[in-house]
């Protein structure tokens, strides 16, 4: 699950808007996953196609649900630590993941979800290509 969370999250920062088909089905475990534990609503975690991140509770720990779920949350912070996928993530892909994680990777309020959540503001604010990652919520 880990590894293929980690390609997901490789297809978010690549170039295609169009996920492939065999990451499809682990995305939409991932997000059902995640959906579930939070309660959160699809149409308000879809908001984020248009570049808006909705502050809302359950949007807030759903996003942290994701990160948890590839396993790049210090366990007592709620700090995202996405330098830890450098050694993973294809060529293409680590200059954006260094960007993210020096202009994002200070983040840290005492709510973990709150944490997630205004780490995902800070990637939408650096890098334009973040926004990708909302596609995975659309895989109708």
């Amino acid at each position: 699950m880990k590894t293929l969370s980690i390609l997901m999250f490789c297809i978010v920062l690549s170039t295609a808007f169009e996920i492939p088909a065999r990451y499809k089905k682990p995305a939409k475990m991932l997000h059902d996953i995640c959906l579930g534990e939070t309660g959160a609503s699809e149409d308000r975690l879809r908001q984020c196609l248009d570049g808006t991140v909705a502050d809302d509770p359950e949007v807030k720990c759903y996003i942290h649900c994701l990160f948890d779920k590839i396993d790049v949350v210090d366990e007592d912070t709620g700090r995202i630590f996405l330098d830890q996928l450098l050694y993973l993530v294809p060529d293409d892909v680590k200059e954006a993941v260094e960007h993210l994680t020096r202009e994002c990777s200070h983040i840290v309020t005492p709510d973990k979800c709150d944490t997630a959540y205004e780490t995902v503001k800070c990637y939408f604010k650096a890098h334009d290509e973040v926004i990708k990652f909302c596609h995975l919520l659309v895989l109708d």
